[in-house]
């Protein structure tokens, strides 16, 4: 698992990150172990995204809409969630 910037523990600061193709800068903050929040910072408002989970060996994103399963990278992941919902 590529888990790179992602804050893993209870209590670890949401980290930003700009991803590639990406508008806003996206939060990601730690929930539980192998889920976090996503989050667009729009200006000084975040708009949530769902959920980042990993699951048998893969990111998905989980929505009121359902939930989409993606590759490997968490990055790749989000970005491609992000172009979905655009």
């Amino acid at each position: 698992m590529l888990l790179g910037q992602l804050p893993i523990h209870a209590g670890a600061a949401p980290v930003e990150v700009h991803l590639p193709r990406s508008r806003f800068p996206v939060a990601i903050s730690f929930e539980s172990p192998d889920t976090w929040a996503i989050a667009e910072r729009i200006g000084e408002q975040l708009v949530s995204h769902g959920r980042l989970a990993y699951r048998t060996g893969r990111f998905v994103v989980r929505t009121a809409a359902g939930t989409t399963r993606y590759g490997h990278s968490w990055q790749g992941a989000v970005t491609q969630h992000l172009l979905r919902r655009g």
